[in-house]
């Protein structure tokens, strides 16, 4: 009786070790480009230097376009007054596309990037991991787009400053 009961205590001991939780499960695995928006303004001429700033954009939607050009239903962000957005890379093509809308004027921006499965754990897997190689972009209101940090990862970081005209 007491063996088994010795027994039963090991068992639980290693069912409990084994059922711990891994903090890294819980992180949030899907990795999002970062943008800012921001502008430029000329304040030396006879030396030309320009400083940019961050600005808030009055009114911004962002919608997913497919890789055959249609319009995805889902609205990834819509706000007012809004300096950042997080969008996510496509895991499954080298290319994403997006149409920004500032109020009524249209841009689409296609961002070509290498997509790499970054191992986590054998209870959490696999994660996809991007590194933005170039960026297209159309010139209705955006002015230029700077690639400030080519890995998109699952931090909060911003890749690209989208400077508006």
């Amino acid at each position: 009786m007491k063996h088994s009961t010795c027994l039963l205590l090991i068992a639980f001991t290693l069912f409990g070790i084994s059922c711990t939780n891994d903090e890294s499960c819980t992180q949030d695995r899907i990795a999002k480009m970062g943008v800012g928006f921001y502008t430029r303004a000329l304040t030396d001429t006879l030396r030309k230097v320009y400083t940019t700033r961050a600005i808030n954009l009055d009114t911004l939607s962002v919608r997913g376009l497919a890789a055959n050009g249609s319009l995805i239903d889902s609205i990834l962000y819509k706000s007012k007054a809004i300096q950042k957005v997080y969008l996510p890379l496509n895991k499954f093509e080298t290319g994403s596309k997006f149409v920004l809308t500032f109020k009524t004027t249209k841009d689409t921006i296609e961002i070509l990037h290498t997509n790499t499965d970054y191992y986590l754990s054998l209870e959490c897997g696999c994660m996809k991991v991007h590194s933005i190689d170039t960026v297209l972009t159309t010139t209705n209101l955006i002015d230029s787009v700077k690639i400030i940090n080519h890995k998109v990862n699952a931090t909060n970081a911003e890749h690209l400053q989208i400077f508006i005209n």
